[in-house]
């Protein structure tokens, strides 16, 4: 029933020289990677989805695609010199194959809804993440996070659809995915980098809602080429993000999405360092320790004689006291509902902020969020 997302907003003042360089912070345990064919990379072996590289060139030509890892999380590459990009590099949701099953999101990305069809199916369902769109073929959207894209989020998917009239389906399409690419040398795009999102199935009577742009994030000391870098969504979707962080830019090639650049060379935030939410009870009721943020599988459960509004219990780390939290309740049918309130209990290193919500019949997802400036 809740998905832990929070938007953390920095501020950082840079005084560089001529010569200052990025560390990305690469061991180079995995070595070069110099694929001389199309490659897809199964990201079990990677369950962090950190990758250690010492070099990356990716020939013309030459595509490379992912299997999400157990924990679907975004893709990582971390290089210790230049990453060279002359052929394709996606992150992108998959094809949505099937009328009733949403489609699945990229690496970090989220799934499509899913579309009643028949007595015996699984019922119409809202896309999966924080701008999961609504059922009846509602587009993913990427509002949440913010524009350093710390932290990394994939896209969201877009909502299944179904004529009531006759009984014919059409499951979302998944949210794009996400990946950081971190360079000590440079980053060049003379080919394509794409964390697009998928379209909802297409069927005569109308389609369901398209999967929204996913996320791109670029480290190095420098970025250059003249390709395309595209975070598109699927139809009716919202398009995704994408972020430059680099001493010197000479990219001028194709950009499709929300481009925000700088000079931000955080790559992966030391753990228990930065500002961290999460919803602890809904209405009295404890939240699962590992939420899955699926309607299917409550992550809390909630006595039908509950009266509204209905007090949420956030617990936040490494964040003033007095920082206004916003709780928002996604259902799956319907508007998103939001309150605000305070972490008014507690210490820097540990608080609590309790809001009171009115949440629509039936529960939705449960999502907290702070903007901080640090």
């Amino acid at each position: 029933m809740k998905q832990k997302i929070l938007q953390t907003v920095f501020a950082v003042l840079l005084c560089a020289g001529a010569n200052a360089q990025v560390n990305s912070g690469s061991n180079g345990s995995d070595g070069a990677f110099n694929p001389a064919t199309s490659t897809v990379i199964n990201m079990a072996d990677h369950p962090n989805g950190i990758y250690q590289y010492t070099s990356v060139n990716i020939p013309g030509g030459v595509s490379v695609t992912f299997i999400p890892n157990a924990n679907n999380t975004p893709v990582v590459w971390l290089v210790q010199s230049n990453v060279t990009i002359n052929g394709t590099v996606d992150v992108s949701a998959p094809f949505v194959n099937s009328n009733t099953q949403g489609g699945l999101g990229g690496p970090g990305g989220w799934a499509g809804g899913n579309s009643l069809i028949g007595s015996g199916s699984s019922a119409t369902s809202a896309g999966q993440g924080p701008g999961g769109g609504a059922v009846g073929s509602g587009g993913g959207t990427y509002l949440y996070g913010n524009p350093f894209l710390i932290p990394l989020l994939g896209g969201s998917g877009g909502g299944g659809a179904t004529n009531s009239n006759n009984g014919i389906a059409a499951a979302g399409g998944g949210g794009g995915g996400a990946i950081l690419i971190a360079a000590s040398g440079l980053i060049g795009v003379n080919g394509s980098l794409n964390a697009n999102g998928a379209s909802g199935n297409h069927e005569w009577n109308g389609d369901g809602g398209g999967g929204s742009g996913g996320a791109i994030r670029l480290v190095a000391t420098q970025i250059i080429g003249a390709g395309q870098i595209n975070v598109y969504a699927g139809n009716n979707g919202g398009a995704g993000r994408i972020r430059f962080d680099a001493y010197q830019y000479n990219y001028s090639g194709g950009i499709n999405g929300t481009l925000s650049q700088g000079s931000q060379f955080v790559i992966i935030p030391t753990a228990g360092q930065l500002p961290q939410l999460t919803v602890t009870s809904v209405g009295g009721v404890p939240v699962s320790a590992s939420p899955t943020g699926v309607l299917s599988t409550p992550d809390a459960v909630l006595s039908a004689q509950q009266n509204n509004p209905i007090p949420i219990v956030v617990s936040c780390a490494n964040l003033p006291l007095n920082t206004q939290i916003t709780v928002s309740v996604k259902p799956a049918n319907g508007a998103t509902v939001s309150a605000t309130g305070l972490n008014s209990t507690g210490t820097l290193s540990s608080s609590t902020a309790t809001i009171s919500i009115v949440i629509p019949r039936g529960g939705g997802l449960i999502y907290a969020a702070a903007a901080t400036s640090n």
